[in-house]
């Protein structure tokens, strides 16, 4: 086998290993604090939703940091580094005797995770250029895979074991991909010289064109909408379960149903948008999703919920590869580094803030309007869409920009 075949094969295992332990608490998380003394309904959601948005704060903010070391000292380092912190802080987590030791290994975990990007790094400039699109394809579907077997794992094994022993598992999970990326995953390893100064970047990052803003901001309401939901989620099915002794099974597959329709959505999606437009398919996936969140918040069922979920993901799936495309295009080749290193900031900040102030509503408002706000938002994004966008209609489209007046550029 090539070389770059086996760095390939074995840094999507370790992305699979190091993803389902970062989300292996995510379907018994409200439960496991509730046995750290936090009992109340309202606390229970404030905390579910703030513990879950807070590692991605702290990885959104620290993920440049730990990009700038990989570019100094090497992308493997950065691997094994992130895939050691996730082991350990898990095994930490396991051992909480309350609710702030648990908010502190949460803020460590995020600070020190940041696999994905050094991941990518590594596979962009090891794998032939013919091979690239697939190459990180192929990550990108571990990634996915993993936050799939991530919550199905966790609400299965937490249906038999303590959920102490669980987190303890995951951390096992995650040494044992230490080890693979250390061993299995070779790098040769060039520092190279950055080509513009820091005031450069700086000066330019305050000079953006509109449509990159607007774009921003479509990604960032999408993250806040739909990541508020999972983490109320085993809240959610408990009112429609009771206390079954498969309540942890059913919040785990309620997460990962979605996860398998969004991979197939976005796939769909990446087919679709060439013929049938990527302004055009953006606005419908954002229609659909949001009057699927409806239905959820009403339903009294967890075998629908289950069902509205998956169809639901073949719309939300194509969300962020329609937004992204749009961006490529919009965007002159030589500043779509720069403008993606933006815009995954509001997905970051997105995946955080979503969760924090969806617990907090569900606590006032109660856990369906949850549903109810995340649909009004994938709206007002729609809105934003068609009054902000004039991308690229279809392929072969010479000419694509911002409405109004705004930046164009060549497609």
């Amino acid at each position: 086998m090539n070389s770059w075949k086996a760095n390939l094969y074995s840094a999507v295992a370790v992305q699979v290993m190091v993803t389902a332990t970062f989300h292996i608490v995510t379907p018994f998380l409200p439960f496991y604090i509730a046995e750290l003394g936090i009992t109340g309904a309202g606390e229970l959601s404030r905390w579910s939703g703030f513990l879950l948005g807070i590692t991605s704060l702290f990885t959104g903010l620290l993920s440049p940091f730990w990009g700038h070391l990989s570019d100094r000292y090497g992308r493997k380092p950065m691997l094994i580094r992130s895939a050691a912190s996730i082991a350990l802080f898990t095994f930490c987590t396991s051992l909480a005797t309350n609710i702030y030791q648990v908010l502190i290994f949460r803020i460590l975990q995020g600070s020190f995770s940041g696999f994905s990007p050094a991941a990518m790094s590594l596979i962009a400039t090891s794998v032939p250029e013919n091979y690239l699109g697939y190459s990180l394809g192929l990550l990108q579907a571990g990634q996915v895979l993993g936050f799939l077997l991530g919550p199905l794992l966790g609400g299965i094994l937490s249906d038999f074991l303590p959920y102490r022993r669980v987190l303890q598992l995951g951390s096992l999970m995650a040494v044992m991909a230490t080890l693979l990326a250390s061993y299995a995953i070779h790098e040769r390893f060039e520092p190279r010289q950055p080509k513009e100064n820091r005031e450069a970047t700086t000066s330019s990052f305050f000079s953006w064109p509109s449509y990159i803003w607007v774009m921003f901001t479509v990604i960032f309401l999408s993250q806040f909408a739909t990541r508020g939901v999972e983490p109320l989620l085993p809240l959610y099915v408990r009112t429609l379960v009771g206390s079954s002794t498969a309540l942890n099974t059913f919040s785990g597959v309620a997460v990962a149903v979605q996860g398998i329709s969004s991979v197939l959505g976005a796939a769909l999606a990446g087919r679709l948008a060439p013929r049938a437009g990527y302004k055009r398919l953006l606005i419908l996936n954002l229609l659909c999703a949001a009057l699927f969140y409806l239905p959820q918040g009403m339903t009294m069922n967890i075998w629908l919920l289950m069902s509205l979920r998956f169809i639901q993901g073949f719309f939300l799936g194509g969300l962020l590869p329609l937004t992204n495309s749009l961006i490529g295009l919009l965007t002159p080749a030589e500043k779509r580094g720069s403008v993606y290193g933006l815009t995954s900031s509001a997905f970051f900040f997105g995946n955080f803030s979503g969760p924090l102030v969806a617990g907090f509503w569900s606590a006032h408002f109660g856990l369906q309007s949850v549903f109810y706000v995340a649909a009004a938002l994938l709206i007002v994004n729609l809105i934003w869409v068609l009054a902000g966008v004039c991308g690229p209609a279809k392929r072969g489209d010479k000419e694509s920009g911002l409405e109004g007046g705004h930046k164009r550029a060549r497609a």
